[in-house]
């Protein structure tokens, strides 16, 4: 439990964030977004004296959620249709040529490391 300065219930704030329902402030503690917590009160009066929390993603993290998100898609499509590349190596059944296609985009869509 942290101890209050009276003077100045805001000196504790390092750094603040917004989250979906109130602010991670310091790194570490969710505060919520509840007028009667008293964390709230402090962080609203942080943001009264002209301090701004940053988002909740940063555009590199929105980014990379974003291809995480594409990378899952397509690599489920190219699971889901693997069948088909053991079904031509094993029979000699041709691959239809818009799953070929469709695999194709897939692969190219997969971002791995940078």
């Amino acid at each position: 439990m942290r101890s209050y300065n009276m003077e100045n219930n805001t000196a504790w704030i390092i750094s603040c964030k917004s989250q979906e329902s109130g602010w991670q402030v310091n790194g570490t503690l969710s505060v919520p977004n509840d007028p009667a917590n008293t964390d709230c009160q402090d962080v609203l009066q942080w943001i009264e004296e002209g301090n701004t929390p940053d988002p909740q993603f940063t555009s590199d993290e929105i980014a990379a959620n974003a291809q995480a998100a594409i990378n899952g898609e397509s690599l489920a499509y190219l699971s889901s249709t693997d069948w088909y590349i053991t079904r031509q190596s094993e029979t000699d059944v041709a691959v239809p040529e818009a799953i070929l296609t469709l695999r194709a985009a897939a692969r190219s869509a997969v971002v791995t490391g940078a």
